[in-house]
């Protein structure tokens, strides 16, 4: 069997919880995998924890550190907020020490512009829709302030011994998959969604400006093509275009716009952390988007849904170091459809990271687990992330370490 990298996905609260001894004995001896990735920054969610001994049903301490920012980075007036649990430790350099004994390699897991937290304190550098309403969970890209915070807290993590930066939301994102509550009670399409995930803040709008988009007139197309749905008069049975012709034309070069935004970040993230030997991993959520985006399916091509999110997978390959590819479908056949569509944007010579849940809804069993391994090492991937310790019961290391052919 092709040997590539295999590491597990962990949060703060598993090493609180359990304690790092217990843990790493469960990746390393149960799991037999190498590495372990940890959520350096994480997002609000409440979870269920097969096994963790302080609780089964966990709220997080949302859109906290786990690790202790050099507040002095943070130029921007964007400042992480370490995490209350960890009562002023540094949990990331403490698994990189403990985890280095066993000869463990550490990725840091970290959530960059989906951030309730800074985007409800600094409203100004919030993703703002075509009416001008604040998204308060996400940050824009194309904000100087936001950018600089992205190069911020790069060059920070940086400076830990981790292999890796793995690297999410750092794009655009849509409009559902923000708040812990989203409510929509009227027929609103997948082209509606997508029209409202679009930011016009004023530094989008610049951008587009700048392109000779005519953002304006666009603006007022959109809000055109939304009335009906406000009115009620949109028959539910409506399956044609919302935007004209000439209007998806200039949709086309805002969304031009956006990728250029995206890629364009992605290199000031990377070059922040030149020199410091750690890799950067663009996860791309393309494969991931039929589970939390309207009128998207796991049959899509992939970059149809990464483009949505501001993401041309080319160009941010040639500025980053590597792409995770978030294999969250469920059967092995989709999975090899979608690294198939990886490896054709990509070429076949550029490998990247493909993260698997052995966990509901994707994965009911140890065979359909070890079948979509096998996909993934007949792709050009190398290497392979599970998802997630704490989400997991533990019997799911097994599996792991028996897909893997290792032994404990």
């Amino acid at each position: 069997m092709r040997s590539v990298k295999a590491s597990v996905l962990i949060f703060g609260t598993d090493l609180l919880g359990e304690g790092y001894h217990a843990v790493l004995d469960n990746l390393r001896e149960r799991g037999a995998v190498d590495g372990v990735s940890l959520a350096a920054t994480y997002h609000d969610a409440r979870d269920v924890f097969p096994h963790n001994p302080r609780y089964h049903v966990h709220r997080h301490e949302g859109d906290v550190a786990w690790f202790a920012p050099q507040l002095r980075r943070y130029e921007s007036g964007l400042v992480p907020r370490m995490a209350g649990a960890m009562e002023g430790a540094d949990v990331l350099a403490e698994l990189c020490t403990r985890a280095g004994r066993r000869g463990m390699a550490v990725d840091a897991w970290t959530i960059f512009l989906h951030n309730s937290l800074l985007a409800t304190e600094h409203p100004d550098c919030a993703t703002r829709n075509v009416y001008g309403d604040p998204y308060l969970t996400d940050l824009c890209p194309a904000n100087p302030r936001v950018r600089a915070y992205c190069r911020e807290l790069a060059g920070d993590i940086a400076r830990y011994p981790v292999r890796s930066l793995m690297a999410e939301s750092l794009h655009y994102r849509p409009l559902e998959h923000g708040e812990h509550h989203e409510r929509y009670l009227i027929h609103l399409p997948a082209e509606a969604r997508t029209l409202l995930s679009l930011c016009f803040c004023e530094h989008c709008r610049g951008a587009a400006q700048r392109a000779g988009v005519a953002v304006e007139r666009l603006a007022a197309a959109v809000r055109a093509a939304l009335e009906p749905i406000w009115s009620g008069q949109l028959p539910a049975a409506h399956a044609g275009p919302l935007l004209g012709e000439s209007d998806r034309g200039e949709l086309a070069a805002f969304v031009d716009v956006r990728l250029r935004v995206v890629a364009t970040l992605v290199a000031e993230v990377h070059e922040a952390m030149a020199g410091s030997g750690v890799a950067l991993n663009f996860m791309d959520h393309g494969g991931a988007m039929s589970h939390v985006m309207a009128g998207t399916s796991a049959d899509d091509e992939v970059t149809e849904s990464s483009r949505k999110l501001g993401v041309d997978l080319a160009a941010v390959a040639a500025v980053c170091d590597e792409i995770g590819v978030l294999g969250y479908v469920d059967t092995p056949e989709r999975l090899r459809a979608l690294l198939a569509s990886y490896t054709a944007a990509l070429g076949p010579n550029r490998g990247f990271s493909v993260a698997l849940r052995p966990l509901v809804p994707d994965c009911r069993s140890q065979e359909n687990l070890a079948a979509k391994v096998a996909a993934v090492l007949d792709s050009p991937a190398t290497a392979i992330g599970f998802y997630h310790y704490a989400m997991m019961p533990l019997n799911r290391l097994d599996w792991i370490r028996q897909t893997l052919g290792r032994q404990s």
